[in-house]
């Protein structure tokens, strides 16, 4: 497959690069005569019509070095520049990672890197992919910033996920470097022959020592809540999940998980279900009124006493697959810093 081809098939890394602040627009003969509002919905398809027309009452569409209406009809061979703030919520994700420019990129650590395969250690709160309002701060953003080559498709390299991780989550993320290291890997994510393993701070004391969880999740009964899961002997798919204890505290249990399917909060759903929720969980946790009030904003001093920490505690500890080259390989990561400090201040072990 030609570098074109592939190209083709993947967004345009630099439609959406927020360090980028203006983007330039060449009017092709086919495009002489539509309005200028008209034009850029049809450029700027990564942004919604109104967001496009915003744009241009804020003044920052320019035609000829001047600010343009409207209603102008562009000309062939006429070149629009759009002027590109970052959006807010970017710099607030920024702020929360610790990075102090807007223009650097989120660190990503490499647990293990080839001519396949990049095994990413991610970190909590960032998400893996652009979707919503948030474009740019992203893992595979901050990858095709760092090896696409648009310029020479023999050295053009487009990373692609094999898998993803909630936001919060933490741990072992795979990023194919190639087509056939794609299909090799994401064909035994859907056979289930990667063994996905996690750890998980839970509320409460977790017994027996280890167990499988059995339970059929599907979508909550609320058709309204789109996000959410539930236990659905109805409705539901098969799901398993098997856990043994790794530590325990007074009142709280580090689970070590194997997960034998993989539904959508499969991890999440099942943990809640015994009673034990993952600690710093805001939609299965021990309020389900801490989610809306932390989309809405308005999250309380009470609700991140409840939480315990800042992010749901599950980390993706290691992945075994079959490397396209190598054979078997496991890809470990260790439990994370910020949660590594938290178990800290539980004391001691409980027997």
């Amino acid at each position: 497959m030609s570098g074109k081809a592939r190209r083709g098939s993947d967004f345009d890394i630099r439609l959406l690069d927020g360090r980028r602040t203006r983007m330039f627009y060449d009017v092709r003969d086919d495009e002489a005569g539509q309005r200028l509002d008209q034009f850029l919905a049809g450029r700027l398809v990564w942004r919604s019509r109104s967001s496009a027309r915003k744009l241009l009452d804020e003044g920052l569409v320019e035609l000829d070095d001047r600010s343009a209406r409207p209603s102008r009809k562009v000309r062939a061979g006429e070149r629009v520049v759009v002027h590109l703030p970052r959006p807010m919520r970017d710099r607030s994700l920024l702020g929360k990672l610790g990075q102090g420019e807007p223009e650097t990129d989120p660190e990503l650590p490499r647990l293990f890197e080839d001519e396949h395969l990049i095994a990413i250690d991610k970190p909590a709160d960032l998400p893996v992919h652009p979707s919503g309002r948030l474009l740019h701060f992203t893992v595979i953003t901050a990858l095709h910033r760092q090896y696409r080559d648009f310029d020479d498709p023999e050295r053009d390299v487009i990373p692609k996920l094999c898998h993803r991780l909630d936001l919060e989550t933490s741990g072992v993320l795979l990023v194919a470097k190639t087509h056939q290291a794609l299909v090799h890997v994401q064909s035994q994510f859907e056979r289930r022959t990667v063994e996905k393993e996690y750890l998980a701070l839970v509320h409460g004391r977790v017994e027996p020592d280890e167990g499988l969880i059995d339970l059929p999740i599907g979508p909550a009964h609320d058709p309204t809540v789109r996000h959410r899961r539930a236990i659905r002997h109805d409705v539901g798919l098969p799901s398993r999940t098997r856990y043994r204890v790794a530590r325990r505290w007074a009142e709280h249990t580090l689970l070590h998980i194997h997960l034998l399917t993989g539904r959508h909060h499969q991890i999440r759903v099942h943990v809640s279900s015994m009673g034990h929720p993952v600690v710093g969980d805001k939609i299965y946790g021990r309020d389900e009124g801490i989610f809306e009030r932390y989309g809405e904003g308005t999250i309380t001093a009470d609700d991140r006493r409840v939480l315990e920490v800042p992010r749901q505690a599950l980390h993706s500890h290691a992945l075994a697959f079959d490397h396209p080259v190598a054979g078997r390989m496991r890809v470990v990561s260790p439990w994370p810093p910020d949660l590594a400090a938290y178990t800290e201040r539980l004391g001691p072990d409980a027997s």
